[in-house]
């Protein structure tokens, strides 16, 4: 095994957590239907923003903050406009989340424990637990549909093992071309 490298960890988890970001989106609709299907929300809860991405896509927390933004900037978004936009902060934030988890697996490597489940679940309580409810643009999860949550948090889950498998994967395979 070669010495911790900072920089190549962070590139390899950005690919990764690019990877992860895509998983990620693949696995909400599925999520949804199942948590819906144990615990249905009430037509007020899915109007929340953040409860719906089959039926409100452009409702979710960073369709609003995109919305908040071009609001202040005097800007007409079109949903369209709204939606690509989302796409670049999904993406976004899924590789430079992952490039963090990436350099911290060099430095760290307990972090990547459970095959990155805790990490997406940290990831989870960081952001839509925590971070994104102290913005304002979405509810708290005890004021959210508990269908919600469960798909929220499942989903974070599936981004956290998607990026470590595929970070395992990538460093095993540079190992084999550098050698």
């Amino acid at each position: 095994m070669n010495q911790p490298n900072f920089l190549r960890g962070a590139l390899i988890g950005a690919a990764a957590g690019i990877l992860g970001a895509y998983v990620k989106s693949l696995v909400e609709p599925p999520l949804q239907t199942l948590a819906e299907h144990f615990f249905p929300p009430t037509a007020a809860e899915k109007k929340m923003i953040g409860a719906d991405p089959s039926g409100r896509i452009d409702h979710m927390p960073p369709a609003e903050m995109i919305q908040a933004a071009a609001d202040a900037e005097g800007v007409n978004l079109s949903k369209q406009q709204k939606l690509a936009a989302q796409q670049g902060v999904h993406y976004t934030m899924g590789a430079g989340l992952g490039a963090v988890y990436g350099a911290l697996a060099e430095i760290a490597p307990g972090v990547t424990v459970g095959a990155g489940v805790p990490a997406g679940a940290v990831l989870y309580g960081l952001t839509h637990a925590s971070a994104v409810p102290a913005t304002g643009f979405q509810a708290w999860p005890w004021q959210l549909p508990l269908s919600a949550v469960l798909w929220e948090a499942g989903s974070h889950l599936a981004y956290g093992l998607t990026t470590e498998l595929t970070r395992q994967a990538l460093s095993a395979l540079l190992e084999r071309v550098e050698r």
